[in-house]
């Protein structure tokens, strides 16, 4: 899927060429700069609008995101906030229901837009976020299991066990003695 990224401030030819020059420095394959807009050849990978901004803002120039994209940017600013290991869990906690809440939009519209945009569901990108964290702690902490599980809002430790597994082909005392090992 090729991915277009329009370009506030991109209005002669010689901002063309200077846009084309930065994106290149940053090792970007372009396959068509225009007047505020830049496509991204099929291969590219995906490129954060914030090192875009931070890359043209000193020239003058500013990515626009479109509605999509900051919905998909709100849901995953919230999933870095409830699984930082610091969110105080409510009884019977549902993700899919803060996000409705907070964003002041139906979770079946959010969902959608998401998975428009990622090419995933909600439901896969907080699994693959959790079990990311998971990895985190138990090399970087000397968090027990129990203490992770709770952190991080899994309903047992038989759970983070099962899901752990079922998404890496590992025990997750596996990457325990990855620390041990570091020590």
């Amino acid at each position: 899927m090729q991915q277009t990224v329009f370009i506030k401030g991109m209005v002669c030819n010689r901002c063309i060429t200077t846009v084309t020059q930065e994106l290149r420095q940053l090792g970007i394959e372009l396959d068509e700069v225009n007047l505020g807009e830049v496509k991204f050849a099929i291969n590219a990978p995906f490129t954060d609008h914030d090192v875009l901004n931070k890359k043209l803002a000193p020239l003058g120039f500013s990515v626009l995101e479109n509605k999509r994209t900051k919905l998909v940017k709100e849901v995953k600013q919230l999933a870095a906030e409830v699984y930082s290991g610091e969110f105080d869990f409510p009884h019977h906690f549902r993700f899919s229901d803060l996000v409705a809440q907070r964003l002041e939009k139906e979770y079946d519209f959010i969902s959608q837009q998401f998975s428009a945009e990622e090419g995933t569901t909600i439901e896969k990108f907080i699994i693959d976020y959790r079990i990311e964290k998971v990895k985190e702690m138990l090399v970087y902490t000397s968090l027990s299991l129990a203490d992770i599980s709770f952190q991080l809002g899994f309903s047992s430790v038989a759970h983070l066990s099962r899901q752990f597994k079922q998404q890496t082909g590992l025990n997750p005392s596996h990457f325990k003695t990855m620390r041990h090992s570091r020590s």
